[in-house]
């Protein structure tokens, strides 16, 4: 097997502030979590806490950073420290993986040629247009659809231009609270074999028409309807493809872990990418003095929660201009960082709603407030069926059985972790109070 090369990271001067890694000792982590998390900071990487795993925990591990999306970012930190089977696994999965970014590139490419003979206007979001900016190779990344962003009358164009061609909107998306139109994908008959690096895995292509939801979670993110008018072709995909401004990249990879938290669904690699990034352009001045330039002080705000989440997590050094920023956020937010920052890593194993007192110190008015507050302890949404998604309707019967069980065990789960959450936020509910009062 031809071995892909592993990525590599530039070294910076260090800042003063890097945090102690905090999962060695996180007790609300499973021992197979707490080794891969460990083993994926930058300032104090643990690796020997993943050699040391069994096997039994070592299917544990990967299974874990399998969801999180950070198999391949663990197979660059500890490789070398795997047993055999893991390392044939995970190189294995590198291998795959490139099949897949091949694939990605050429849809990328198939989508820029339609939409130009189309006289439709995009650009890509997230994905590949990550590498370079971010400090990355698009091969070290996992990319399960395809993000563009439109405005919304090309949205809507580029959506009927979609389905003229063969794609169909996956069933159960409709009325989900997104940024983006119902998820589109080709209906190739697959479906879930247990493998995240499946090369047949088929692309939705995701239509975006705006950057923040401000509707949905009641918080302005000022500075965002510059975004489009920013954007630039970039060498990407083996072409040059219309992409963010990389202030504006950072900007909104940030704003997509923000929301994913506030919604308590962000993914471990989301986070470790952003960590990653200001550790890469730590000794980057010129690229922060443009951040400061472009972006008003409320969407540097909203940014900062992610950045400090990130360092938090994973550690690294810090840009001296994002550093200073820090400093000066609102008291309420550093405490609820103080108290709640790996609450979001831990709620897959002890049920928690933590992210909800960051929501709070964020909305201006007590109706919002109550609105947020409500929402998120007593979802009023059902889990999407979607197990038969790729499956031609004319098939589905096939499976619809199975799947409709899978759905129901699953929605019996999600029932069961709101109810734990609840008296589990409850509680932290009550010590945040203290601590605010």
């Amino acid at each position: 097997m031809r071995m892909l090369p592993l990525p590599t990271q530039s070294r910076v001067k260090p800042c003063h502030s890097e945090p102690p890694n905090p999962w060695p000792d996180c007790a609300r982590l499973p021992v197979h979590a707490a080794a891969v998390l460990a083993a994926l900071h930058l300032s104090d990487p643990r690796p020997e806490l993943c050699a040391a795993l069994s096997a039994a925990q070592w299917q544990q591990a990967l299974d874990y950073a399998d969801r999180e999306r950070c198999t391949l970012a663990l197979r660059a930190a500890v490789r070398e420290r795997m047993p055999e089977p893991v390392r044939c696994r995970v190189d294995s999965d590198a291998e795959k993986n490139l099949v897949r970014l091949r694939h990605i590139e050429q849809t990328y490419r198939d989508l820029a040629a339609w939409f130009a003979e189309a006289g439709i206007d995009f650009l890509l979001l997230k994905g590949i247009t990550h590498g370079g900016v971010f400090g990355s190779s698009s091969f070290s990344r996992v990319q399960y659809d395809l993000d563009l962003w439109l405005p919304r009358d090309h949205a809507f164009a580029a959506r009927q231009f979609l389905l003229e061609r063969g794609y169909e909107a996956l069933p159960g998306t409709e009325k989900l609270p997104t940024d983006h139109l119902p998820a589109l994908a080709r209906k190739t008959g697959w479906q879930w074999r247990g493998d995240f690096f499946d090369p047949e895995i088929p692309l939705p292509v995701e239509l975006h028409f705006q950057f923040w939801n401000q509707r949905l979670d009641r918080i302005s993110a000022p500075g965002v309807e510059h975004f489009w008018g920013r954007r630039a072709p970039r060498p990407l995909a083996g072409t040059h493809l219309p992409a963010l401004h990389p202030a504006d990249m950072v900007a909104y990879a940030a704003l997509h872990v923000l929301k994913h938290v506030l919604h308590g669904s962000v993914r471990v690699f989301h986070v470790y990418e952003i960590a990653a990034m200001l550790h890469a352009r730590a000794g980057d001045d010129a690229f922060w003095s443009e951040w400061l330039r472009l972006h008003p002080p409320a969407l540097r705000r909203l940014e900062l929660l992610a950045f400090q989440l990130a360092h938090n997590w994973f550690g690294g050094d810090l840009p001296p201009a994002v550093e200073q920023e820090a400093s000066v956020l609102p008291a309420r937010l550093k405490l609820w960082f103080e108290e709640f920052s790996a609450s979001p890593a831990t709620q897959a194993f002890h049920a928690n709603k933590d992210e909800l007192w960051l929501h709070l110190c964020l909305v201006e008015s007590r109706r919002d407030a109550w609105a947020i507050a409500l929402r998120r302890l007593f979802p009023r949404t059902l889990p999407t069926a979607a197990g038969d998604s790729f499956v031609p309707r004319k098939d589905r019967w096939r499976t619809w059985l199975q799947w409709r069980v899978r759905w129901a065990l699953h929605t019996l789960r999600r029932a069961w972790h709101h109810a734990a959450a609840l008296f589990a936020t409850l509680r932290s509910g009550i010590r945040w109070w203290r601590r605010t009062h």
